[in-house]
């Protein structure tokens, strides 16, 4: 490890830097590894979502500490999103950096941070985070058998005549998530608009049953190069424990699989232990603990 001094100061990410800073995030901070299947490097799972913003020219997004050699970096997404990798002995400077800017989610490997958490906890007249454990799980190129086995019944797109069940178990995943209290009726046309702009994405996946939808997950990220991210995964409770969650879960899996994408990921509540049954039954691994912080 480079030796730091905590007075250096936090950086913007310069263009001149990006190329070493993806390399730093494929290893994930750490010597080189082996790759994995299909010559990916160990770390680009992990750190995708970063990795992506940078293949999309977001660098003026990321700061880094310090500023000569990092050590880690943190990106502010334009929604208030906050996502630290690295070493957590970067925690205290990235922590100034993030109340200057401010934050809305937090969401990130775990040793880094819940050391950002705490860093920034510090000030008496500083809102503190609701955070809570999350498990990373990921399912990667050659470790998923039977890529072409058939899609579960009611596997299909979202369409437009889904939008109103589908924004009930938005609203729905956002009270049984811990998210914050029930969405107010006024509040649901901002989800509506969200949950159309999925559908016209073609990023939300539903299983239906009798001709309705019983469950859904969006896709949150769909890369050739860095993967793919699954995210507001939710089942009616009137269909749970019927194998809905591993049969919706398990065939987006096989299909971004199928199509050439290194690996697949998603975050699960650490307490939420049936969900990360269904997903180890989709073929899904769990990598360790991440961190999700809302205030």
């Amino acid at each position: 490890m480079t030796a730091t001094s905590p007075r250096e100061a936090v950086q913007r990410l310069g263009r001149e830097q990006v190329a070493h800073v993806v390399v730093l995030l494929e290893r994930d901070f750490g010597p080189p590894g082996p790759p994995l299947a299909g010559g990916v490097a160990p770390g680009t799972i992990a750190n995708q979502y970063l990795l992506d913003a940078l293949d999309r020219g977001e660098h003026d997004r990321f700061v880094v500490w310090p500023g000569h050699d990092p050590i880690a970096v943190l990106y502010f997404g334009a929604t208030g999103t906050l996502v630290p990798a690295g070493d957590p002995a970067a925690a205290h400077a990235l922590a100034e950096a993030a109340e200057r800017i401010g934050w809305r989610v937090l969401v990130g490997d775990a040793p880094i941070g819940w050391a950002l958490l705490a860093a920034s906890n510090r000030g008496v007249f500083r809102r503190r985070a609701n955070a809570r454990e999350q498990r990373f799980m990921v399912a990667e190129q050659g470790a998923v058998a039977d890529l072409h086995r058939p899609e579960p019944e009611g596997f299909r797109l979202a369409r437009e005549e889904d939008v109103e069940v589908l924004v009930d178990f938005a609203c729905r995943l956002h009270v049984e998530d811990r998210m914050g209290p029930p969405i107010a009726r006024s509040a649901r046309s901002a989800v509506r608009a969200r949950v159309r702009e999925t559908i016209a994405r073609r990023d939300t996946f539903v299983v239906e049953r009798g001709g309705v939808a019983v469950g859904k997950a969006d896709l949150s990220l769909r890369s050739r190069r860095r993967g793919g991210q699954i995210a507001g995964v939710y089942v009616d409770a009137a269909a749970r424990g019927q194998g809905v969650a591993a049969g919706l879960i398990g065939e987006l899996v096989r299909m971004l699989l199928r199509d050439g994408l290194p690996g697949v990921s998603l975050h699960v509540r650490s307490d939420n232990a049936p969900a990360i049954a269904a997903y180890r039954r989709a073929g899904m691994s769990d990598r360790g603990p991440w961190v999700l912080a809302l205030r």
